[in-house]
């Protein structure tokens, strides 16, 4: 298998229905579906169970689909259990609620997977009823100061599952950087080469913990967003905010795709 799916779920049927219909009715069929579940007491094993049935009459094979239902001590320990079960090389984390932008992306997306240790793309998001593109770094050559920040997306990226065994599974002691922390393992401190395409991917689920505007989860993101900058020395954090007005510019540029394409235009015609 080239890719891996991974769906981790916990009481929250209605979104898991939307990411596995989204994910079962890809017109490129390979790749393997895991979903992890949480022991959830809503309906969501009833859906698990209700699109292995359809399996047995459609045309996929029944060992390309695996799921499990059981407690979990939180979001990446049911991550990692997942990228435990795969056995595709590269992997997507696609969480309930989230779901893939069309059924042609995996069609689109596996010519891509070219090696390169991880693949990212475009995440649609919706704001004030708008929808806007999330690119992420939004280029393939990616600096320490990007990985300083922290602008990865995984529900858009695809990740060599052989990073896991060479860098080291999700810290599980994170509640919602623990993928951001993984990244500054994979493309800071390791040797792991980054791709990024520009092709939308998926929609990011906005009704999710780590999109809570409110409540216990901004403590508890300001508090992980202080022990990520710690992984990064004093030197390192004077040099970004020495460059901030550059990156806040770059920023602007690269929130629109023609304007990013003509700066470049006119930086590589001055060299």
């Amino acid at each position: 298998m080239k890719l891996s799916i991974i769906t981790i779920n916990r009481n929250n049927a209605e979104g898991l229905r939307k990411t596995m219909e989204s994910v079962f009715t890809q017109t490129c069929k390979e790749f393997e579906y895991i979903v992890v579940d949480g022991a959830s007491s809503d309906d969501s094993v009833g859906i698990i169970k209700e699109y292995a049935q359809k399996l047995e009459i459609g045309d996929w094979r029944l060992e390309n689909f695996k799921w499990i239902s059981e407690p979990d001590t939180g979001i990446y320990n049911a991550m990692n259990k997942g990228v435990k079960m795969c056995h595709g090389k590269y992997t997507l984390m696609l969480n309930s609620g989230d779901y893939l932008v069309d059924e042609h992306v995996i069609e689109r997306i596996l010519p891509e997977m070219d090696g390169t240790d991880i693949v990212q793309g475009n995440l649609i998001k919706e704001k004030d009823e708008k929808e806007y593109t999330d690119r992420g770094v939004g280029k393939s050559d990616i600096t320490f100061i990007d990985v300083m920040r922290g602008i990865f997306l995984h529900q858009s990226s695809f990740c060599k599952r052989e990073l896991f065994d060479k860098y080291g599974y999700f810290d599980e002691s994170y509640r919602i950087n623990g993928d951001t922390v993984f990244y500054a393992k994979c493309l800071g401190f390791g040797d792991a080469t980054f791709k990024y395409v520009d092709q939308n991917i998926a929609y990011f689920d906005t009704t999710g913990i780590s999109a809570d505007p409110d409540g216990k989860w901004v403590v508890m993101r300001k508090a992980e967003d202080q022990r990520y900058a710690q992984m990064f020395t004093k030197r390192m954090w004077d040099l970004l905010y020495k460059e901030e007005k550059k990156i806040k510019l770059y920023d602007k540029l690269h929130a629109h795709k023609w304007s990013w394409y003509i700066t470049m235009v006119i930086a590589r015609l001055l060299k």
